[in-house]
């Protein structure tokens, strides 16, 4: 029986079924996860019970029990987490110094569809300690000569330099005491002639009040507040020097430019498209331009803790991201997209590419490159293999799935998963499939007859250092892809 106390603590549970407890004076609302979950009370005993499966539920959990309008919130975590954790960072430090080359953090899709990183803290060090003194010359440059916009504003004059005949006929509708009856005045009303003691003019004003002021007021505070959060997970050589970085970002945040605004929480640090200043004034379209470098590889909304939470709940998409990175690297693709993101893809739908292949990621491949022969009946296939490999040769296919197993002590795939293969095998009428999964040792198997072929293939993270480096891996996968590509 373990006992949970409120907030952050360091339980760890089995994975499986858990039957959980509270005393309350009341029914309890629970949630677990941010997804309810049904409470018996036993009124005498002012006792409520719950279960829960926490069978192949990796990772951290969060339980929020509300009770007579109180909620209080428990964390814990299964016993696989730690090691799950600690994969995740290894597939992800493969990536960045293999692929990615430290220069932005590893992206994946979460099932639910949205994109997040695993936030490796040296990359985001790394870009303060390049951009801060940069961002700090910006804006204190930007402090000392703001840039200012003209604006239009209408105002009440006794003269007509600027006049608005509209806006002053509007004017007098509404307040004929501005009429003044005299001989020979341009309005004529029942007989009688009148000028307007007041019209309304146009005149420009200058505004130092900007957007673009308050959007880099929100990047300094977004700065400020990530790196004090940073400052929590580096190393203890550079913490001091992090605590600096948010300091000066707080500094910076207080300058007179920024000191009258107010920024909402939900404020965008950009807008979509560049305003008329950030694309004639350097000094802010850079601004903008590391805004957005930071908002997009360096860091997102989650502090770490949060992020370390999600990275885990997601370590099969993790996966899934991980091995098409090494697949693709192994067989010399060239990613598509500039940045190295497998989901910004060709117009024709693939991620990396060669002369030789090409290389589609989570996608429904193009009906022209492969197509099920369910898509010709009424109830076409929806098919989104986690990797499939399109060679130049006719017939060229291999089909792959990606199966993350925590346990990882199978040296083989499981039926179940082969099973599975077989069918998109058959669906695509295709000779060549395979299995990826973290297997302890990179030692590829071919299950093969009858011209069909089922590759079942170890990729992990540990195995970069086992085989000595990337261009071993590398060569251990090309040979295993080799054994079944037509």
């Amino acid at each position: 029986m373990l006992e949970l106390s409120p907030g952050a603590t360091d339980v760890e549970v089995f994975e499986g079924t858990v039957l959980g407890s509270v005393l309350a004076t009341s029914r309890p609302s629970v949630e677990l996860d941010d997804g309810p979950v049904s409470v018996s009370w036993h009124q005498d005993a002012k006792l409520a019970v719950w279960s829960t499966d926490l069978t192949n539920q990796v990772g951290f959990h969060r339980l929020n029990v509300q009770v007579a309008g109180a909620t209080f919130t428990y964390d814990f975590r299964t016993s696989t987490a730690k090691a799950t954790w600690d994969e995740v960072r290894s597939m992800v430090e493969a990536c960045a110094s293999s692929y990615l080359g430290y220069r932005r953090q590893f992206t994946y899709m979460a099932a639910n569809g949205t994109m997040r990183q695993v936030r490796l803290p040296q990359i985001h060090y790394a870009w303060l300690r390049d951009r801060l003194p940069e961002i700090e010359r910006l804006v204190r440059s930007i402090d000392g000569r703001p840039a200012t916009s003209s604006v239009r504003i209408a105002q009440l004059s006794l003269r007509s330099k600027g006049l608005s005949v509209a806006q002053t006929s509007r004017l007098l509708r509404e307040k004929h005491h501005l009429l003044e009856r005299a001989v020979g005045g341009p309005i004529q009303l029942a007989g009688a002639s009148y000028w307007p003691s007041r019209v309304v003019v146009h005149n420009r004003e200058r505004q130092s009040q900007l957007e673009e002021h308050i959007q880099i007021a929100a990047f300094l505070q977004v700065l400020a507040a990530q790196c004090e959060d940073l400052a929590t997970v580096v190393a203890t050589a550079v913490q001091s020097e992090v605590e600096d970085f948010a300091e000066l970002a707080k500094a910076l945040r207080c300058l007179s430019v920024f000191r009258n605004i107010s920024v909402r929480p939900s404020a965008k640090p950009t807008s979509v498209l560049p305003t008329t200043i950030q694309r004639t004034d350097r000094r802010y379209g850079r601004m903008r331009d590391m805004q957005a470098e930071y908002g997009a590889d360096i860091a997102d909304s989650m502090n770490y803790a949060r992020s370390i939470r999600a990275n885990v709940r997601d370590v099969w998409d993790v996966y899934q991201t991980f091995v098409a990175h090494v697949v693709g690297n192994a067989l010399g693709l060239e990613y598509f997209s500039s940045d190295k993101d497998l989901r910004k893809r060709s117009p024709q739908g693939w991620s990396m590419g060669s002369a030789d292949w090409r290389l589609y990621f989570d996608t429904k491949a193009p009906r022209n490159v492969l197509s099920s022969w369910r898509d010709a009946t009424l109830r076409p296939a929806d098919e989104r293999p986690d990797i499939l490999l399109v060679g130049s040769g006719p017939g060229q296919v291999i089909v792959l799935d990606a199966k993350f197993k925590i346990d990882a002590v199978a040296r083989r795939a499981t039926q179940p998963d082969l099973f599975e293969m077989q069918g998109y095998m058959n669906s695509f009428a295709t000779k060549s499939g395979g299995i990826i999964f973290p297997g302890p040792a990179p030692a590829a198997n071919v299950i093969a007859a009858e011209g069909n072929a089922l590759l079942e293939l170890p990729i992990r993270a540990s195995h970069f250092q086992q085989e000595g480096g990337v261009e071993a891996v590398h060569r251990y996968v090309r040979g295993a892809l080799g054994s079944v590509s037509t």
